[in-house]
């Protein structure tokens, strides 16, 4: 009994392998793309303002400069805090020379080797690679050159985003990022702001998981 059990067990496998085998190099595959539900909402056309009141009412702090002007007004947001230490990724791309700090550490040593560092910083600088309007948040990419904890461990985080950057859905930064990328980043965040939580008596906490300031760059 138990032989003929095994032997339609290994009979059903074999047929579902062939199924999966025969639909994987089936030829006349049509890909149809999925329904953005965005598109079917009545957002605003202005994505800029959209953009710019939704990521006002998650907490961002949202400034706007040229790109000439990213360091001055990178030195105009630290200044309000009194901040010195800084900590940057290998990509931030920016004159380093003119942006006020004590200390410029880079990021670019595993965690292990700059434990410390990380988390004893005061402010950080990074880039978006898009914003999305609908929701008011940054799609920002973890790499190498600009590591996750970029954005978790200062006190605040300071976003650089160009405003051709901004796109109207999740679904529409997504398809962008996999255009650009024939693997997915192993990490992609969507970032709302400051950190925050009401776990405690349902009172709103800032900065518990997270940096407790988050501004953001227009440019």
């Amino acid at each position: 009994m138990s032989s003929r059990i095994l032997e339609l067990s290994s009979k059903s496998k074999e047929s579902i392998l062939n199924k999966i085998k025969n639909a994987y190099s089936e030829k006349d595959f049509t890909y149809i793309p999925s329904i953005d539900p965005i598109d079917h909402i009545n957002t605003k056309d202005d994505t800029l303002g959209e953009l710019k009141q939704k990521m006002s009412d998650n907490k961002y702090i949202v400034e706007e400069c040229t790109k000439d002007q990213l360091e001055e007004k990178i030195n105009e947001i630290v200044a309000k805090y009194d901040y010195q230490k800084m900590i940057y990724g290998q990509g931030l791309n920016l004159d380093l020379s003119k942006i006020k700090a004590n200390e410029k550490i880079c990021f670019d040593k595993n965690i292990e080797e700059l434990r410390s560092e990380v988390f004893q910083s005061d402010f950080s600088v990074i880039h978006a690679r898009a914003g999305v309007s609908s929701h008011g948040v940054a799609l920002v990419l973890s790499s190498k050159e600009q590591p996750r904890m970029l954005s978790l461990a200062p006190k605040l985080c300071i976003v650089l985003l160009q405003k051709e950057n901004i796109v109207k859905s999740l679904s529409e930064a997504l398809n962008l990022v996999k255009k650009e990328n024939k693997i997915l980043p192993s990490n992609i965040l969507f970032i709302a702001g400051p950190s925050r939580t009401a776990d405690i008596e349902l009172i709103t906490v800032f900065g518990v998981h997270g940096p407790q300031q988050a501004h953001i760059i227009l440019y």
